[in-house]
């Protein structure tokens, strides 16, 4: 009996590890990805706003001010330099601007705890808007 001691202190352990362990991951992968998607729309969003907001100056200086109109390339521009400012890494971008709306779909890699990689894809849009 005296030999005995302090093995359920191991078995215990063991116990405790094999539960806890899959359960954590359980946990935490999905918070990884939620988080994942979180800071990916929101970059993308805060992109797609800086592109949309850049006016074409030649045409409202030709016309006085009384044209208000996106400059495409430039939108383009500014929202490629947004994202490459964000630093956000594993992320991968397209810029598409059309009419007066400048889109963005972005590839964001997430590492998780257990699954290996998960690769989250969305795209955010915004319109250039002008009024008196």
């Amino acid at each position: 009996l005296a030999g005995g001691r302090g093995q359920i202190l191991v078995l215990g352990a063991l116990v405790m590890t094999s539960l806890l362990v899959p359960l954590a991951m359980f946990v935490i992968d999905p918070s990884l990805v939620e988080s994942g998607y979180a800071q990916l729309g929101e970059t993308l969003q805060a992109s797609a706003e800086d592109g949309a907001s850049t006016i074409d100056e030649g045409a409202y200086r030709n016309s006085n001010g009384q044209v208000v109109i996106l400059d495409p390339v430039q939108a383009k521009d500014v929202a490629d330099r947004s994202m490459r400012t964000s630093g956000v890494p594993g992320l991968s971008w397209s810029v598409e601007v059309l009419g007066p709306r400048v889109t963005i779909t972005g590839h964001l890699n997430v590492q998780l705890l257990a699954l290996g990689t998960a690769t989250l894809s969305e795209s955010r849009s915004a319109s250039f808007a002008y009024g008196k």
